[in-house]
């Protein structure tokens, strides 16, 4: 490839590479089989997941809970149907992270450690015990509504226990961390923790602060947003001690949605600072479409701050096709094109990204097609003559179903996005 070290960073779930093969009963060597895929495709990069709410290892911190294991598999167990069971059965046997990190030292892999940053889903569906016993540092949108899917930052507890989470990884052995910020923006919302020391230092309430009044509600989202740059100084102190101790980098990548630096804030993620502070050695970027009024997704203004900063920044793109439409977490046949995939990849090497994060690689390593444009990434001759070739350009042809495929498959439509502008700021309240 190319001086600047291009490198295509796999994110891999191991509980959807189980559940989207629905045909393969998943073994006790899954883990295993899915790095080799990666390997095959010339992925050596992955980044693991060690869960949302509850954790995907085998935890020894005294809030976890941990997929699989102990009262979440009891609880959850009886309900499971039997692909959902056998893949329960495999994080309980094993603790996958660990199983990965031992595989890939063998075979040549750097790991990455991936903690969805603010995902709790709700009580009952996914969502642990420390969540679910701290009610009150739930989340509260803008127009007074419990929010269960978030807990708030400005929560000291809270801030420990993710910061906890990672230093607890970064101890097993991953080689850097990455903090998942798309799933689910926003970070911090209205909870009282926010409002009222905001409302004492400036007088002003910001739940009457309307989105229009733009310089004001910048002003609200750029303060609670220092909430989730504190959490981040809290982690580059617990990480400096294992950096020295240790003489390895471990590196923190923030993966943030590229819809620009205004919206990043009022999602609440000050990246400007977090690049200046020296909070992050890189950004990942994903083209999540979420923000009412915001629709300018570019990798490029991303990239030029990484080269400010000595940050490096990898381009977006996502092996799932948007789940719109009934198709929920399955993966949408008519939304595939491995070309349109490789386009992105293109682009992102040509306009000077380091490489590329390709969110659920897990899936994307198997898919018919899919995979052998993959195969292609890490090799820019090789991914040109696969753009520039004829033949798939007549084995793939663009529909309105695939054109947009490699954006976050979370993603809000372009309509229902400009239906919330249209019916007014109370709509996009965030």
């Amino acid at each position: 490839m190319s001086a600047r070290n291009w490198t295509v960073q796999g994110i891999a779930e191991l509980g959807s590479w189980i559940l989207h093969r629905r045909h393969i009963w998943p073994s006790e060597h899954a883990a295993e089989d899915m790095i080799d895929e990666h390997i095959a495709c010339g992925i050596r990069h992955i980044v693991w997941e060690l869960g949302r709410s509850v954790l995907t290892y085998h935890s020894n911190l005294p809030n976890a809970t941990c997929h699989g294991v102990g009262a979440h598999y009891d609880r959850f167990y009886p309900l499971a149907d039997s692909q959902r069971k056998a893949e329960m059965q495999v994080y309980h046997d094993r603790c996958q992270l660990r199983v990965a990190l031992t595989y890939c030292e063998r075979r040549n892999c750097t790991v990455y450690g991936r903690l969805c940053m603010n995902r709790h889903y709700g009580p009952g569906s996914g969502q642990s015990v420390f969540a679910s016993e701290h009610p009150w540092w739930n989340e509260i949108t803008g127009d007074g509504k419990l929010d269960v899917s978030r807990l708030c930052y400005a929560i000291p507890e809270y801030r420990a226990e993710r910061v906890a989470i990672l230093k607890e990884a970064a101890e097993i052995g991953c080689a850097g961390l990455v903090l998942d910020f798309c799933r689910q923006p926003p970070m911090v919302r209205y909870h009282s923790a926010l409002t009222h020391p905001y409302r004492e230092r400036t007088g002003i309430d910001p739940r009457l602060i309307r989105v229009d009044e733009h310089d004001r509600y910048l002003d609200w989202c750029l303060y609670r947003a220092g909430y989730v740059t504190e959490l981040l100084r809290e982690l580059k102190a617990a990480l400096d001690p294992l950096r020295a101790k240790h003489g390895v980098a471990l590196p923190v990548q923030a993966r943030i949605p590229n819809d620009g630096i205004e919206a990043n804030v009022i999602a609440g993620l000050d990246v400007e600072t977090w690049c200046s502070e020296g909070l992050i050695a890189e950004i990942a970027l994903s083209e999540l479409r979420w923000l009412p009024g915001y629709a300018n997704w570019d990798d490029r203004p991303y990239i030029a701050l990484g080269h400010r900063h000595g940050i490096r920044v990898f381009g977006s793109s996502n092996c799932l096709p948007v789940q719109q439409k009934g198709w929920s977490g399955q993966v949408n046949p008519r939304g595939l094109n491995p070309l349109v995939l490789a386009r992105r990849a293109l682009r992102s090497l040509e306009q000077g990204a380091d490489g590329l994060s390709l969110y659920q690689s897990d899936t994307g390593c198997y898919l018919p097609g899919v995979s052998d444009a993959i195969s292609t990434f890490h090799d820019e001759a090789s991914l040109r003559s696969y753009v520039g070739d004829s033949e798939n350009a007549e084995r793939y042809p663009i529909t309105d179903d695939n054109r947009e495929y490699g954006i976050d498959n979370h993603s809000d439509s372009l309509e229902n996005l400009a239906r919330r502008v249209a019916l007014g700021p109370e709509a996009a309240w965030v």
